[in-house]
């Protein structure tokens, strides 16, 4: 039986495929969007490092096989990040690079109930930001850039709060129950 498959972004696509990884030159076509609505078995979809907008994640939040999504170095702003709060079974979200993104998104990362890791290196969240995470949260996993703005001591602490949570600073170590290893 031969499987079917569909042209996104000058590529041929197996509707069934779990990853993907479009390369998207310049400006993204909505239309190239909505065909990944498509691929009904899509877990892990990474579009990094491209022209990626809020609008585009109106889109993508509708897709809900979708476990891992890679956004890192994009345009999107806190805003966005709400368009994904539907996304009940995203458990990965990387969103690295991304220096427009502040504490304001951290309301809308609270949301999404399965998220277990957060990539947020090179963004503008800061601890008090990561203290509005509610105390349930499943995040297991945080991990920040070398250049994280907060003291290593300010990361000990906010770990105190979430016990089964582990800071990743890259660079320097992990951080677990209030101590750097």
């Amino acid at each position: 039986m031969k499987t079917k498959t569909i042209f996104i972004a000058d590529e041929t696509v197996a509707i069934d495929t779990d990853y993907l990884n479009p390369f998207f030159l310049d400006e993204i076509e909505e239309t190239e969007i909505l065909k990944i609505q498509e691929l009904t078995n899509l877990q892990h979809l990474n579009i990094s490092s491209t022209e990626i907008e809020d609008k585009h994640l109106a889109i993508i939040g509708e897709i809900n096989s979708i476990e891992l999504l890679d956004i890192d170095a994009t345009k999107i702003t806190d805003e966005g990040i709400q368009l994904l709060q539907s996304l009940q079974y995203l458990k990965q979200l990387r969103l690295k690079d991304n220096p427009q993104l502040t504490d304001a998104c951290i309301k809308y990362l609270s949301n999404i109930k399965s998220l277990e890791m957060i990539h947020i290196g090179n963004t503008s969240i800061t601890v008090s930001g990561l203290k509005k995470l509610p105390l349930d949260t499943n995040l297991n996993s945080i991990i920040l850039s070398s250049n994280f703005k907060n003291s290593v001591e300010d990361l000990c602490l906010l770990s105190t709060r979430y016990p089964k949570l582990e800071i990743t600073l890259k660079g320097t170590g992990v951080i677990t129950r209030g101590k750097l290893n």
